[in-house]
């Protein structure tokens, strides 16, 4: 046999392989068509990911409007469900639990983030969240008033400098420096106001762990080739460099050990969760509930999960509420009038004030529904299942799209208007439950939603006590078609959404320059 026949018959083989291959990843692909599910043409490989490309929160609300309620994407391979119908939403994250437990994740031990609560599933995730509830109670919010306050002086105090100045800043850093002080005193101990030190060792390496994007070497890789997982658990590779984690374990770990050297103990989300094993009863807790204490490696874990949960989606929802009220200014005046009433001065500022400022609770929770800082959210399903007649095959994730359910018009009359009045205590009983999940629902639902709750209403009070936001001239009224969401396993993508405001009282033109995300935590 010659050369060139040799060569021949390979490259007939190589192409034959190909094809054998392309046709295999069809067959695949178009699973969920053959059991008629609606949705995209799904290509080989990609499956139908360019159908949410151009943005995952606005695209799956057309392809909700296209397939209707129940439609089916493949996500390289990734086959998954949508489900819109609020009674199927219902069965899955709550009377199914049990059949429906777990958040779709990759199969890579992120070690020690393998151990946070987001990570664990089954009995070891029951565990952990009956052990770490206590610390999320209402009582133990209530006593961490004086760290969120003065998170909040660091706050104003830098927007008292920034208004001396003509300067347009990134309001975006201005949240996102909040945001951080609140996380590394309550999580880690420390007190850094990154307003003023934004080059301190804390903030750089946080920035670090939030430049793991999408497009991140380690993340493609994973996302295309999930089969290298057990290689890197092997080789302990995982999506988060080991400089960042060990940086985080030697605070944790340090402050632990002076915390158990001390008789005095400050009172804040580290504490609680280095005591959670010892609690009594507290409000809303199991006193049932099996508990486990917490080690070091856990409480690490979760102190930088809560982290990156936290950070950019409180940041993102404060950023994204001050905007609605700067383009709805009567809305503002109204809430500027609740602020006032209650909170005439920085001491006036508690958790248990909180509760009798109902419209400023009703301009968050509109806010979320808007702008959701969580697109969706998925369930694992190995076994296979039906929800109210409709088969889940085995392997096939369910992925509730909160976004394209909080802009559906059958269920929010006008949905891209901002209309705090939806959630006033005559209109709550008019919403379905599934209806409004940024948060999540069910025993799943988000660990921290209280504590992110205080931590913008606390911003907003201070804020609007000295100031409030106007529009100018480069204000983008509508920001809802550049909306852009991504879900990536412990990490953020960013999204460039540019939109002027002035700060008044007195009035100075700012930039905010912020992003969304979608991550699967808790």
């Amino acid at each position: 046999m010659s050369w060139f026949q040799l060569s021949l018959s390979k490259w007939t083989l190589g192409g034959i392989a190909v094809l054998l291959f392309l046709i295999y990843d069809f067959w695949k692909q178009t699973f969920l068509r053959r059991k008629g599910i609606p949705g995209p043409f799904p290509y080989p490989i990609v499956g139908s990911t360019f159908s949410v490309t151009g943005g995952f929160a606005t695209d799956t609300l057309k392809l909700r409007k296209t397939y209707g309620k129940i439609f089916g994407i493949s996500m390289f391979g990734r086959p998954s469900i949508f489900i819109a119908d609020l009674d199927m939403i219902r069965e899955t994250l709550i009377s199914r639990f049990s059949v429906f437990p777990n958040r779709e994740t990759l199969p890579l031990k992120d070690r020690p983030l393998d151990q946070s609560i987001s990570s664990l599933k089954g009995e070891q995730w029951r565990e952990a969240r009956n052990t770490l509830t206590p610390a999320f109670t209402g009582n133990k919010l209530r006593q961490m008033d004086p760290i969120i306050n003065e998170c909040c002086d660091q706050l104003v105090e830098h927007l008292d400098q920034l208004s001396k100045d003509e300067s347009t800043i990134q309001f975006k850093e201005v949240f996102g420096s909040y945001t951080m002080d609140i996380i590394a005193a309550t999580f880690f101990g420390l007190k850094i106001d990154s307003h003023k030190n934004p080059n301190d060792p804390f903030v750089k390496h946080a920035q670090d762990a939030f430049s793991i994007t999408l497009f991140s070497p380690r993340v493609l890789l994973v996302m295309l080739t999930p089969w290298i997982c057990p290689l890197m658990n092997k080789l302990d590779i995982g999506l988060i460099p080991a400089y960042i984690k060990n940086f985080f374990m030697k605070i944790v770990k340090g402050t632990i050990a002076s915390r158990e050297s001390s008789e005095s103990k400050r009172v804040d989300m580290l504490q609680l969760m280095m005591n959670a094993h010892n609690l009594g009863s507290e409000e809303g807790e199991d006193s049932s509930s099996k508990k486990k204490p917490l080690s070091t490696d856990a409480i690490m874990a979760n102190s930088l999960v809560f982290f990156l949960a936290g950070y950019e989606t409180t940041n993102t929802s404060l950023s994204f509420t001050s905007y609605l009220l700067a383009t709805n200014p009567e809305v503002q005046a109204k809430l500027i009038e609740e602020v006032d009433k209650f909170t005439l001065t920085r001491d006036d500022v508690c958790y248990d004030v909180l509760k009798e400022m109902e419209y400023l609770d009703a301009c968050i929770k509109e806010s979320l529904r808007i702008y959701p800082s969580v697109a969706a959210t998925e369930r694992e399903n190995d076994k296979g299942n039906v929800i109210k007649g409709l088969e889940i095959p085995k392997d096939v994730s369910v992925t509730i799209p909160i976004y394209a359910i909080h802009h559906d018009p059958d269920l929010w009359e006008e949905p891209e208007q901002f209309r705090p009045e939806r959630f006033n205590k005559e209109n709550q009983d008019k919403i379905h439950p599934m209806a409004w999940l940024p948060f999540g629902a069910g025993p799943r639902i988000c660990i921290g939603l209280r504590l992110a709750m205080v931590e913008m209403k606390f911003a907003l009070i201070r804020i609007l006590q000295k100031y409030e936001f106007k529009t100018c001239s480069d204000t983008e009224i509508s920001l809802l078609s550049r909306v852009n969401l991504h879900r990536i396993y412990h990490g953020l993508v960013p999204v460039e959404l540019f939109y002027h405001l002035d700060l008044g009282r007195p009035c100075h033109s700012f930039l905010f320059h912020t992003r969304f995300l979608e991550t699967n935590l808790f």
